[in-house]
């Protein structure tokens, strides 16, 4: 029997609840809470009734990770993956991209468990459960909206929300951080937002300034010397030349990307202690188990709120070899999404406020889709397998000289109040007051720019002010 603790009992209970109603659900529980044991409880009671259960993963590294739990529980499955044939098992472990090929092969299963299910709205996904319309589906995310902000209305109609990450934290299920990060606001005026992140070309200029501070090497060494150390970066170039760099300076590392020959190999050796950095394009954002990272160091912006909190996520689990989890981060991110254990309010509306679908980092010579990570040649604006939408630029980013700070709570919200003003301010056109209003997901953006726009001429909004702002408005939506 799975032993769960008291909220994931909770949880369970009342998730079953909102299946009486809903046919499809998303249970959503922060990183670390054991979602695995979760699954395991809800499908081996499905097994139990005598139900065809299918547990959904977009990694391989996740199959054989889910894998290993569903038979340490006692929960015979087989695997549907590339180079594996069928098997008669009532519960399935299953790569998206084979099963998407093998669908005729399976008979429609009765209870669906979607693995970071924030994904669930790419096409992949979608051909998939749209193949299975009488199944139930249980949705397991950490972050339940896409990492555009957009919503997962159009997948699940309820979610469940779990515990939050400050009381796992204060439970000692999960362990502490501290965070540092730059205190000075990153000048990145003329970047553009495009499919709800930065503009990668726009990014790149900014760079070129450059924007991106503080050494990396020298400030793991100064503050998280010898912790296994994650860094987001920002394409397969970038994170070959940081680990590059942290070589240089003796410290075992490697790169983690798409087109890695070894992945595994990698993941082994960063467990065991044997490579101490590993710089990752992605790969490790979710999903992989590695309670061994003790230090998480940005140096890719984000504007994905669901990116900034996978990530950290990463490291949030306990493990003996650290007392607490070190956030390097050296671009903002926590002037933009706060810190990692604020309470947010998740709806299946999602973040609107982060625009649109489709972003993807582009590499030279090479791009990982965003949405089902497959990898392809650049030279395409869609990706081969998924179908979504990939943008194609090229970005560059510059590590110099700068300090990192301890960032506390107040300071990170007033850093964000900050940043939110001078967004505003940078706003001087009626349109742009609009445009801002529709980004930070106001039900009245041209209401409230008429008002900005009005007061600072000192006087009221009048009817040209509100016709203005609702034709700006009518035209970004």
């Amino acid at each position: 029997m799975i032993q769960l603790r008291d909220y994931q009992q909770d949880l369970i209970v009342r998730t079953r609840a909102a299946l009486v109603k809903n046919k499809r659900v998303i249970m959503q529980a922060p990183t670390g809470a054991g979602k695995t044991a979760l699954a395991c409880t809800m499908i081996a009671s499905a097994v139990e009734n005598g139900k065809s259960c299918m547990f959904l993963v977009h990694q391989n590294e996740l199959v054989k990770q889910t894998s290993a739990a569903f038979w340490q529980n006692k929960i015979a499955h087989g695997l549907i993956v590339s180079g594996r044939g069928r098997t008669p098992h009532r519960v399935q472990v299953a790569s998206i991209m084979t099963l998407k090929n093998r669908l005729d092969a399976y008979e429609a299963p009765q209870l669906v468990v979607i693995d970071e299910t924030h994904r669930a709205a790419a096409r992949t996904y979608q051909d998939i459960l749209a193949a299975w319309p009488d199944a139930y589906v249980v949705g397991l995310t950490a972050t339940p909206q896409r990492t555009d902000g957009k919503g997962l209305d159009s997948v699940y109609s309820a979610i469940v929300k779990g515990p939050s990450i400050r009381y796992l934290i204060d439970q000692g299920y999960l362990c502490d951080y501290e965070l540092y990060g730059v205190p000075q606001k990153m000048d990145l005026r003329g970047v553009r937002t495009t499919a709800g992140d930065y503009n990668k070309g726009d990014l790149e200029k900014a760079a070129d300034k450059p924007e991106i501070v503080g050494d990396a090497v020298a400030h793991y060494l100064k503050i998280a010397k010898g912790r296994r150390c994650v860094v987001m970066c920002v394409s397969i170039k970038h994170a070959e030349s940081v680990a590059a760099q942290y070589r240089a300076a003796g410290i075992s590392a490697a790169a983690l990307h798409g087109l890695s020959d070894d992945r595994d190999g990698v993941l082994d050796k960063f467990e065991s202690g044997e490579i101490m950095v590993v710089a990752s394009v992605q790969l490790l954002v979710e999903g992989v188990d590695l309670p061994a990272i003790g230090c998480v160091q940005w140096l890719r912006p984000t504007k994905s709120l669901v990116i900034w909190m996978q990530g950290n996520g990463r490291g949030l689990r306990p493990h003996a070899s650290k007392d607490r989890l070190i956030i390097l981060d050296h671009v903002q991110n926590y002037a933009r999404h706060g810190l990692p254990d604020m309470d947010r309010e998740w709806s299946l509306e999602g973040n609107k406020k982060q625009g649109r679908s489709g972003d993807a980092d582009p590499n030279i010579g090479v791009q990982v889709c965003d949405h089902c990570y497959f990898s392809f040649r650049s030279g395409v604006s869609v990706c081969p397998h998924c179908g979504e939408s990939v943008p194609l630029r090229e970005r560059k980013l510059e590590i110099v000289d700068g300090e990192l700070e301890r960032i506390q709570k107040a300071q990170a919200e007033e850093q964000a109040r900050i940043e939110r003003r001078r967004e505003q301010g940078k706003a001087r056109e009626l349109e742009e007051l609009v445009a801002v209003g529709v980004e930070r997901g106001m039900r009245r953006p041209d209401v409230w720019a008429s008002n900005v726009f009005a007061a600072r001429q000192k006087r009221k909004p009048n009817a040209t002010d509100y016709a203005r702002a609702s034709k700006a408005w009518r035209e970004i939506a």
